[in-house]
């Protein structure tokens, strides 16, 4: 992969309760939280953890991404059309697998060497499409896992004629040759999220390998706008059933998870801890790194 490094971009670093930046206009961080401004002009879609840094894409950006903490812009080819997840595996040897997956086209895209399609259960419908990637080897393969989100069709766009007012996240399991693409058959499942009492409903947008299963980001909305009242990491099992209680967000953080568009998400290179992305209208961009077991 090429990784055209350009201007730095100026990047702020805060760790720990405080932050004299956003005092004024934004809460205080919580104990153990670091939070990183994301050198992005559009809202996070996706982030991979790579050594030294982080490589983001953000949704409806026509620039393809950028690195983490050089500003350095990533150059994805062939472009990808609405990039929403990124996603870096690594293997024995110094092998890696960089993939990048795109909303309208349902195409996954190994930058520089080879592109494939999604089955067309994952094509986008009424503003739902696919949002979440995974990428890890698996002893001898590559395995993927790709997210379609799920919750509410927006049923407010033009042409909009949904099957339904809403569908529940599902899963495609995958294996990918380097240089190639997907190989052998596309395992499918939906994930068995919870109903809200509130009347909302949850969408996933991003997913990491878990041991024998998935640790998925859930967020619920409601069906008149973007409204989210819970942010959840929930784990499921390759069946899609969930595996133990959820982690609910804004019971862990509070007022500093409140009205935060919560999207991306990775493990650490380490694997000791999360790394989630974050937008507001007030503070821009933004990635969260804790600790997670």
């Amino acid at each position: 992969m090429r990784r055209r490094i350009g201007a730095l971009f100026a990047a702020v670093l805060v760790v720990g309760a405080t932050s004299a930046v956003w005092a004024a206009a934004e809460p205080a961080i919580p104990p153990g939280v670091t939070e990183i401004a994301a050198p992005l002009p559009l809202e996070i879609s996706g982030v991979a953890a790579i050594p030294g840094g982080y490589a983001v894409v953000g949704d409806d950006t026509a620039d393809h991404g950028r690195l983490w903490p050089s500003g350095g812009r990533l150059e994805i080819d062939p472009a990808v059309e609405d990039l929403e997840s990124i996603d870096v595996g690594f293997a024995p040897g110094g092998r890696e697998l960089w993939l990048v997956l795109g909303e309208g086209a349902r195409r996954l895209v190994e930058p520089g060497a080879a592109s494939d399609r999604l089955p067309p259960g994952f094509a986008e419908v009424c503003g739902r499409g696919a949002e979440g990637l995974a990428v890890r080897w698996a002893g001898d393969r590559w395995q993927v896992a790709v997210v379609w989100e799920g919750g509410f069709y927006d049923t407010w766009r033009p042409g909009c004629d949904p099957p339904a007012a809403f569908a529940k996240p599902r899963v495609a399991i995958l294996q990918w040759v380097s240089g190639a693409g997907i190989a052998g058959p596309v395992r499918e499942f939906e994930l068995d999220v919870p109903v809200p009492a509130d009347g909302e409903r949850f969408r996933a947008p991003d997913l990491v390998w878990d041991g024998d299963g998935l640790l998925v980001l859930i967020t619920s909305g409601n069906q008149a706008g973007r409204v989210f009242s819970h942010s959840w990491l929930q784990r499921f099992d390759l069946d899609g059933r969930p595996v133990g209680p959820p982690d609910k967000l804004e019971e862990r953080w509070g007022a500093y998870w409140a009205g935060r568009n919560w999207e991306a998400l990775d493990r650490t290179l380490d694997g000791t801890g999360l790394v989630i992305g974050f937008d507001t209208r007030k503070a821009g961009h933004h990635l969260v790194i804790f600790p997670y077991p």
